[in-house]
């Protein structure tokens, strides 16, 4: 039997008419329209997995491993015995066929006239004592003042309305994406891409110590009770995912530290199933780049570091991580 093989008109009728959105809905995943932006469509199916749709729907990523791609990819990510030819014949019957997001990605860019992260964080106000904000990190959060103070100064945390703002920026410091944390509040501005949240006790130090966590809260709770171990630490957060451009800005610190012996990447993620895999994945990010890794695990059996932190404070005692 001859050799099957796509024709390039094919493969431009496919990857250009079918979403990867929609071939997520058929294998049984639903929008997650809270956590999604109209360039970042999350998508989700039962409680451990999660993917992302980028690119107007011709990529995604599996935020509980490193696999992404375009449509073939995803169809062979599934169905991995299928045969080439009816991976492309299956794609073929669903070009034009629109993802049940489709209509709700619509309003968002017709109703999308906010000016870009980075202009809007230029806008914001510094943290300050008697905000909401403020109130919400210090008493509900049990972060101290004196970090926050300090977070500010770095460009780390802003006041937004009601509500927290925090930083991802790219290696060279711009501002990629915010994250909006309160009471009420738990989003990211439209248009943000995670990269990296970051914060330094002391700005431009070199970085021997890479700290890890899932949300900036924890990052900021890690380096609250890690005083001691702080000089030469860079706290970060993923936001709770790992793309692209996450994986990218942590190659690119891990690459700037590899030639310092006492390198080291302290995976600091949740104590659950997907902190497990964020954590196996950050081990193999550090094997690549050829710095030391391991995990330290939230103390007293808590879930996350700022729950961690919100019972030392309670009880008025110090706690170290747990190391694995």
């Amino acid at each position: 039997m001859e050799r099957f093989k796509l024709s390039e008109a094919d493969r431009a009728a496919i990857t250009s008419g079918v979403s990867c959105a929609a071939l997520l809905e058929r294998y049984g995943f639903a929008l997650d329209k809270k956590e999604s932006t109209r360039n970042s469509l999350k998508y989700r199916r039962g409680k451990g997995e999660t993917y992302i749709v980028s690119h107007q729907g011709k990529g995604w990523w599996d935020t509980g491993s490193q696999a992404k791609g375009n449509v073939f990819d995803l169809v062979k990510h599934f169905e991995p015995t299928l045969w080439w030819r009816d991976v492309c014949s299956d794609l073929g019957k669903m070009v034009g066929v629109e993802s049940a997001s489709t209509p709700w990605v619509n309003t968002q860019k017709a109703s999308s006239d906010y000016p870009p992260p980075a202009e809007r964080w230029a806008k914001a106000r510094p943290l300050r004592k008697g905000t909401t904000a403020w109130q919400y990190l210090t008493e509900t959060r049990c972060l101290p003042e004196w970090l926050l103070r300090k977070a500010s100064a770095n460009g780390s945390i802003r006041d937004g309305f009601k509500a927290a703002w925090f930083s991802y920026r790219n290696a060279q410091g711009a501002i990629t994406g915010v994250e909006r944390r309160g009471p009420e509040t738990r989003l990211q501005l439209k248009d943000s891409v995670k990269t990296l949240f970051r914060f330094q006790l002391r700005p431009n130090t070199p970085v021997r110590r890479l700290v890890v966590a899932e949300a900036p809260i924890d990052a900021l709770s890690f380096a609250a009770m890690d005083v001691e171990r702080a000089n030469d630490t860079l706290y970060v957060a993923t936001g709770g995912g790992m793309g692209p451009e996450t994986i990218t800005a942590l190659q690119d610190l891990l690459d700037a530290m590899r030639h310092n012996p006492d390198a080291l990447l302290v995976v600091a993620t949740d104590r659950d199933d997907p902190g497990h895999r964020y954590a196996d994945m950050l081990y193999d990010l550090a094997d690549e780049n050829g710095v030391d890794s391991m995990r330290l695990y939230p103390p007293g059996g808590a879930n996350d570091f700022n729950q961690a932190l919100q019972v030392s404070m309670t009880s008025n005692g110090a706690s170290a991580a747990v190391a694995s």
